[in-house]
């Protein structure tokens, strides 16, 4: 089985964890049921949960000495049966019980950048900001938890964009192209202003000046005249597959918040501006992304103070519920249908920030 897949099941081990010590009895009980039909579905999950047992015993035997809260570990293993044994993806489940049981902000190591971000030529951690002026010009700004690499040579100009954000001023150079690089598009340009994001699947281009040739992976292969020219005003995503859509936007809005360090959002998501927003925030913010994907947002975040961010994002969305289980760790998810409130008629816009 793949690191990705035992990723995977460890942390849907790790959700069924948090929905056990909910507050609510009808959810905990929902949440027992539907542990021990994940459990017998596949050996992998029952191994999972023996883990998670063991070690959340061990931790539990730690705090009880010290006169500790247990209750988190007493609801958790409650819930786990499970006795088999595996030494897989122990990492994962290390950190995890240290972050439930000892209250140790430990999810931060499950979300280490990889090494080729850490030894990018430029990189940010959340919530910083770096601009620099490059040796042609250009000027670039990084914000929260980004990483690039420079390429400069006697024929072109390449950022590589391995994750975050990044807003580019082009110096003009008719003997060299500036190219963006991510691994989902190659953005080329002579001289140009705009912003590039990429995380995860996706990558997203915004343009504030003039126009850039976009080209998904399969175009590059075909020549580097293949390819989408865009304009200012218009935004642009990339998924694995090709261009999701190209739509349009109000440019020097988008670019004087961006300055400002604020987040404009247009008709996106719920979780992708969640995960815009863990970029800025230290520590993790866990959801689930499919049982968030009908919540769309439009409207304008503080990016500087993203747990301000977040109470918006509530105040706008009352059926929303988040949890903070350590100072480095919350968990949002959708309250239960017994206890939401009416929703409202139509789609909530978030207000813009004051300026501070």
């Amino acid at each position: 089985m793949s690191e990705s897949s035992n990723r995977q099941i460890n942390e849907l081990a790790a959700t069924w964890i948090m929905r056990l010590t909910a507050d609510d009895a009808h959810e905990r009980q929902q949440a027992q049921h539907g542990f021990a039909e994940w459990k017998a579905s596949d050996i992998r999950h029952a191994e999972a949960a023996a883990r998670i047992e063991q070690l959340i015993e061990r931790m539990q035997s730690i705090r009880q000495e010290n006169n500790e809260d247990v209750r988190p570990a007493h609801a958790a293993l409650h819930a786990v049966a499970a006795k088999r044994k595996s030494g897989r993806s122990r990492t994962f489940i290390r950190t995890f019980v240290l972050a439930m049981a000892i209250g140790v902000p430990s999810w931060f190591a499950l979300d280490a950048p990889p090494p080729s971000q850490l030894l990018a030529d430029l990189r940010t951690s959340e919530g910083q900001w770096l601009t620099r002026t490059l040796e042609d010009g250009t000027r670039i700004t990084l914000s929260g938890s980004s990483a690039v690499n420079v390429q400069f040579n006697a024929d072109s100009r390449t950022l590589v964009l391995l994750e975050g954000d990044i807003r580019v001023d082009v110096a003009k150079d008719a003997a060299r192209p500036f190219i963006v690089q991510t691994p989902l598009a190659r953005i080329r340009a002579l001289g140009t202003r705009f912003a590039v994001s990429h995380g995860g699947d996706r990558t997203v281009l915004n343009m504030f000046e003039s126009r850039v040739l976009v080209q998904t992976a399969d175009e590059q292969k075909r020549g580097p005249t293949a390819g989408t020219v865009i304009a200012a005003g218009q935004r642009v995503e990339f998924q694995p597959q090709g261009i999701e859509r190209i739509a349009s936007m109000d440019a020097p809005r988008v670019e004087e918040s961006l300055q400002q360090h604020r987040l404009v959002v247009q008709d996106q998501p719920l979780p992708e501006v969640l995960r815009q927003l863990s970029r800025y925030r230290p520590g993790r913010l866990q959801y689930d992304s499919k049982a968030l994907a009908h919540l769309r947002v439009s409207g304008v975040l503080p990016l500087d103070h993203p747990d301000q961010a977040l109470q918006l994002l509530q105040a706008n969305f009352p059926e929303l519920r988040m949890r903070s289980f350590t100072s480095r760790l919350v968990w949002i998810d959708v309250k239960p249908a017994s206890n939401q409130n009416s929703k409202p008629e139509s789609e909530p816009k978030l207000k813009a920030p004051q300026s501070s």
